[in-house]
């Protein structure tokens, strides 16, 4: 206990000293973007969540990974903001990640699962009848992946995918149809890769990838810049973050070239990495939103056309969200909102049709997903016109 005082307040010293606003100064009130509007039952330790429309009816679906019981909740929804009970589809051993792409090449969105303890993934088919069924191959990527993502990186018309790996590299597996792919291709990294996005960061019009380094090793991220052949090209390690563990595409000043957000848990702080248009980036100071942040989204919840960003913070109980200002800054403080114990993973979409970008966000201790619809209020922004960054040493 005596620890936990101490840290915190060491962490209120930095913040005073770098930048926090003065709290003798007049704040507006800051209402809350989101309401809770609906909270459903998981499996055993939700995480990993993920949307699409996957029966075709027009209303946005959740799947969400449920580590602890080796299954999936997959939540059809109402298109009122509220969802059926869950269908549970069986995983391999501890789940963690799940994607969705059309691996059968026949319209439907299909799913590709990371299971961890197996060191497996599994595709499952989209049977068109508002269910899935599971591929018999099963894909062996290599020893301990921990994220994933699907995309066409050689641009025959067939997904593909690509895990990190803890040591050291990403394994790039090409579709060959049917669910079925060529042998795992390893590129090295110059970290421990984490998290990891998809885009075309040089705008090529090819396929690019964006690795977070955490661990031992360098930390920030490093860019695969695709080739369009299915192969890549390694970039150096740019700062971004001390230690990520989830990672996120951001325009943040709407000039067409992606940038990108990562959050570092073990440091309490969020970082933004400039696109420099050159095939470089640069690091913004870190910058706060929450205690111990897990996953963060992107979108444009205010309408102002300038991105924000929701961020999880697990031990707070705290979704928050930090407004764009659209020069790569945001308003502090966030936006807090009181959801279960240790959120995790989160989705957004229009839940509810009404025009506004609406959230999904699992709650691991409690074994539920809550469901947070946006208010139509408009312009929340207060009016402090900085926002505290901390100071953290990272690896180059």
């Amino acid at each position: 206990m005596k620890k936990t005082i101490s840290l915190l307040f060491i962490i209120s010293l930095i913040l005073s000293i770098t930048g926090c606003p003065n709290p003798g100064k007049t704040r507006k009130k800051m209402p809350r973007l989101f309401t809770s509007n609906f909270i459903m039952e998981t499996g055993a330790d939700p995480s990993f969540v993920i949307s699409e429309d996957f029966n075709r009816d027009g209303e946005i679906d959740l799947i969400v990974t449920n580590s602890g019981h080796n299954t999936l909740s997959y939540f059809k929804g109402k298109g009122d903001g509220t969802f059926k009970d869950q269908m549970t589809i069986k995983t391999g051993e501890e789940p963690i990640c799940v994607v969705t792409a059309d691996f059968n090449n026949n319209g439907y969105p299909d799913l590709a699962v990371l299971n961890y303890k197996d060191q497996s993934i599994n595709i499952y088919f989209n049977s068109r009848f508002g269910s899935f069924v599971k591929n018999r191959i099963t894909i062996r990527p290599g020893k301990i992946p921990i994220n994933m993502v699907a995309g066409d990186f050689n641009r025959d018309g067939i997904n593909d995918l690509a895990v990190t790996m803890r040591y050291h590299k990403v394994m790039i597996l090409l579709g060959k149809g049917k669910g079925r792919f060529k042998n795992p291709v390893a590129i090295p990294v110059n970290g421990q890769p984490t998290a990891i996005v998809l885009g075309d960061y040089d705008r090529n019009k090819v396929i690019d990838i964006a690795v977070a380094l955490a661990g031992s090793g360098k930390t920030g991220i490093q860019i695969l810049w695709g080739i369009g052949n299915g192969t890549f090209h390694e970039s150096t390690v740019f700062k971004g973050g001390g230690q990520p563990l989830t990672i996120a595409n951001i325009d943040v000043d709407n000039d067409g070239y992606e940038d990108l957000v990562t959050s570092s848990n073990s440091l309490h702080t969020i970082t933004l990495i400039k696109n420099n248009k050159d095939k470089s980036f640069s690091a913004l100071e870190d910058f706060a939103s929450g205690s111990f942040p897990k996953f963060v989204v992107v979108a444009d919840f205010t309408g102002d056309g300038k991105p924000d960003l929701a961020v999880s913070n697990s031990i707070d109980d705290l979704i928050t969200v930090s407004l764009g200002r659209g020069d790569g800054t945001f308003t502090y403080p966030p936006i807090a909102h009181v959801v279960d114990e240790y959120p995790q993973g989160m989705v957004v979409g229009d839940f509810d049709h009404d025009g506004l970008i609406d959230m999904a966000v699992t709650s691991r201790d409690k074994r539920l997903v809550n469901i947070l619809i946006k208010r139509n209020i408009i312009d929340p922004k207060p009016d402090i016109a900085g926002q505290p960054f901390i100071k953290t040493e990272q690896a180059t």
